[in-house]
């Protein structure tokens, strides 16, 4: 039987089931402190022998998801349950009571619990509150007379434009208007003798 015995802050396997000790280089191993992690993956690098450099008691290197190197204890580490399908170990993983305890010591947040019959949104309004608002749109309704939006503010009324007679344009010139511009084209004319344009300046 497979179960996490924590000792201080280590966390080892107590009678690992032979089918899940030994694992190989390159297969998926669960480390004991990521037991009840369930998306987490590790990979066998080596096993290392007692006395190898740096390795005094033996252990396991073990990759993990990010590609980093990662050192545990000879009894920290066990095949993956899901390689082999082992339903025993599976069904502990998955205990959600272990699974939330172990979460809480990492220092995430618990999950809220669920309320029976509850619901989801806003709460019910109070039922006195209700009814003021309903009385505070019946008074608005008569305040404007049904109309909806801003009312209009005191803004002087344009006048009225004259009637044109269906004509666009500039209006047509009265008769003394006409008879004016006549005259003073006239007294041009003499002024001018005819000629068109600026007066020649005379040079010495």
């Amino acid at each position: 039987m497979v179960s996490g015995e924590q000792i201080g802050t280590v966390k080892r396997y107590a009678d690992i089931e032979p089918e899940l000790s030994s694992p190989k280089p390159h297969d998926r191993v669960l480390p004991a402190p990521y037991f009840y992690e369930t998306r987490s993956y590790f990979s066998l690098i080596k096993q290392r022998e007692a006395g190898e450099p740096g390795w005094p008691c033996g252990g396991y290197e073990v990759r993990d998801e990010g590609g980093a190197s990662r050192c545990f204890d000879l009894d920290q580490v066990i095949l993956h349950p899901a390689v082999i399908k082992h339903k025993k170990t599976l069904r502990m993983m998955n205990r959600s009571d272990e699974r939330e305890a172990a979460a809480v010591a990492r220092g995430m947040k618990p999950k809220k619990e669920k309320v029976e019959g509850g619901r989801r949104g806003r709460p019910a309004l109070d039922p006195d509150v209700v009814i003021a608002r309903a009385a505070e749109k019946v008074a608005r309704g008569e305040r404007s007379g049904g109309k909806r939006g801003r009312p209009a503010s005191g803004v002087t009324p344009k006048t009225p434009k004259a009637p044109t007679g269906g004509k666009r344009g500039r209006p047509s010139l009265t008769s003394e208007m006409i008879s004016s511009r006549a005259d003073q084209k006239a007294l041009v004319k003499v002024r001018t003798g005819g000629r068109r344009g600026r007066p020649k300046t005379n040079r010495r």
